[in-house]
């Protein structure tokens, strides 16, 4: 008996009674409870975005959302995320163009010198910090709001909470209108009551950029002018604190494309300016806002400019320097012209060849190449970029690079090709005011190839290759050049100036030169190849003497 009361008394179930509570009835949450609900949160909200997230319990945030949504009033939910993010921006927005507003009437006052470009750039900073503060932000209001995102937001066609956020941040900072300098404006934001911004009149409440007008300027415009001036002085190395602006550039150029990814897609937007108290038309205003959206903002507020900016800088630069190097002037009288010098220092234009012009714009490709890294552009933008510079530095010029006076393409290849005979008199004193020994030297048939000159060509048709077309312009002076000196040959023989021996020694010594051209300087490509094979037959075939000469030098041979 004691052994079953010992196990009785062990049993905790034995003696436990169990109950069938009655069914709790659904309550459905009120509309005035949802809104007491929603305080909390705005308040929430308000904290975050004060950086007091640390005091805040996020797992009863995310259970008032939950509840919100569950009970039906996730548009009541939504629409009042809108409006408190939307409070905040604006405020930002508003410190942001009353900044821009105080340079520009600085920069004004001091003539636009470095001092004021440097006042300009708190802008930019202060931006930068605007947009990495809102990021932070929006990343854990979206952890409370993740239940909206996954039931009430693809039900309704509306925009996640964090790509809300960046389209407000879009509309409402970088296109805020530089005339709404006003902390209250009729049909905008307003500093509203803290109750009613809450709790009521959520609901369409317009988000805007506030633009009077279409064509006024925003705030987004004035960054976007301020970014082409740092890649303008960038480019001719008078930027001040060259990294952490350039850092400072790249971070915002993310900033675009983050707002641009945000507008794919097709959602329904609350309307941006309520009441259609813009004059004209509500729906058409509305519409022209949706069409804006549908414009990718880096896109259409710093690529286009930029590729646009670009394409004007390299082609001043180019022009001037080879029209003042083409015309023998001794300097420019243009302060931009100066501005954009291809060989900078100072250096006279009158002293700059075709050779430096093709290591200038070598290099300019070269830094076009890194800044475009180091600011981290698209892949589209980079490619673009990099095809307006060979286009204004290459493409436009390449006919007058080979034909310039003294130092083109053309020019060289004469002196290629008219190098002296080796133990000559000229050869002698050619050697004595070479700039440096070695630049030319004998082949094993005695022909001297000047060695100097055809690495100059190389470099000449490197710079041409990124251009395929601009090559056809070497491979035309190569052929012309073969054809002018052929026939000089084929004219000694009808004044009979030069024995027929001399005459094929004569093209045989051609054919090695030109040879070396191809091979060296033009990378042995087929076509430059086939170019110089169709030059030789044709001066070869247009005269019978050269037969003739042909065959009495063999005979002389045998």
């Amino acid at each position: 008996m004691s052994f079953n009361n010992n196990n009785n008394n062990n049993n905790p179930t034995a003696a436990r009674k169990f109950t069938i509570k009655p069914f709790r009835s659904y309550t459905q949450m009120d509309s005035t409870s949802a809104q007491a609900t929603f305080a909390s949160l705005a308040s929430a909200m308000d904290e975050i975005h004060n950086r007091n997230a640390s005091t805040l319990s996020f797992e009863e945030l995310y259970r008032n959302a939950y509840n919100l949504v569950l009970h039906k009033h996730g548009g009541l939910l939504y629409e009042g995320v809108q409006d408190r993010l939307g409070v905040h921006l604006r405020r930002n927005g508003l410190k942001l163009v009353r900044l821009a507003r105080e340079e520009s009437a600085a920069g004004s006052r001091t003539g636009g010198n470095m001092s004021a470009m440097r006042d300009q750039y708190r802008l930019l900073e202060e931006l930068a910090h605007c947009w990495k503060e809102h990021r932070i932000t929006m990343v854990m209001v979206r952890d409370i709001f993740m239940y909206m995102d996954r039931t009430y937001v693809p039900q309704h066609r509306k925009r996640p909470v964090y790509d809300l956020g960046l389209w407000l941040f879009r509309r409402v900072v970088w296109e805020r209108s530089m005339e709404d300098d006003a902390a209250d404006n009729v049909g905008g934001w307003g500093e509203r009551d803290e109750g009613s911004a809450r709790l009521g009149g959520m609901a369409g409440a317009p988000t805007g950029p506030l633009k009077s007008d279409e064509n006024a300027q925003t705030l987004g415009m004035v960054a976007s002018s301020l970014f082409l001036q740092v890649i303008h002085q960038d480019r001719l190395d008078r930027l001040e604190d060259a990294p952490q602006r350039t850092a400072l550039l790249k971070d915002l150029i993310h900033m675009l494309l983050e707002l641009a990814h945000a507008n794919a897609g097709q959602f329904n937007d609350s309307p941006l300016l309520g009441g259609g108290g813009r004059g004209g038309n509500a729906n058409s205003v509305e519409n022209a806002a949706v069409a804006a959206d549908n414009i990718p903002v880096y896109e259409r507020d710093f690529e286009e400019a930029f590729l646009g900016e670009s394409q004007d800088f390299y082609r001043m630069e180019s022009t001037s320097r080879l029209s003042h190097a083409a015309s023998g002037a001794g300097g420019s009288t243009d302060s931009a012209a100066d501005d954009n010098d291809l060989g900078g220092g100072g250096k006279p234009a009158a002293k700059y060849s075709a050779m430096e012009y093709v290591h200038r714009a070598r290099s300019r490709l070269d830094e076009e190449k890194t800044r475009a890294s180091l600011l981290d552009l698209p892949a589209q933008t980079k490619s673009a970029l990099l095809r307006i510079v060979e286009t204004e530095l290459i493409e436009r010029h390449a006919k007058t690079l080979v034909e310039m006076e003294g130092s083109g393409f053309a020019s060289i290849l004469k002196v290629v090709a008219s190098s002296p005979a080796v133990g000559s008199v000229a050869v002698a004193s050619a050697n004595n005011r070479r700039m440096a020994p070695g630049g030319m030297e004998s082949s094993e048939n005695g022909v001297v190839i000047d060695r100097e000159r055809i690495a100059d060509l190389a470099s000449m048709y490197d710079l041409f290759s990124r251009v395929p077309s601009s090559v056809n312009h070497l491979r035309d002076a190569l052929s012309e050049r073969i054809r002018l000196d052929g026939r000089s040959l084929v004219r000694d023989q009808e004044t009979n100036v030069a024995p027929p021996a001399a005459f094929v020694k004569g093209v045989l010594d051609m054919r090695e030169r030109f040879a070396a051209v191809v091979s060296d300087a033009m990378r042995g490509e087929k076509k430059a190849q086939k170019r110089m094979r169709e030059a030789f037959e044709d001066f070869l075939n247009a005269d019978a003497r050269a037969a003739n000469c042909l065959a009495v030098y063999v005979d002389e041979l045998l």
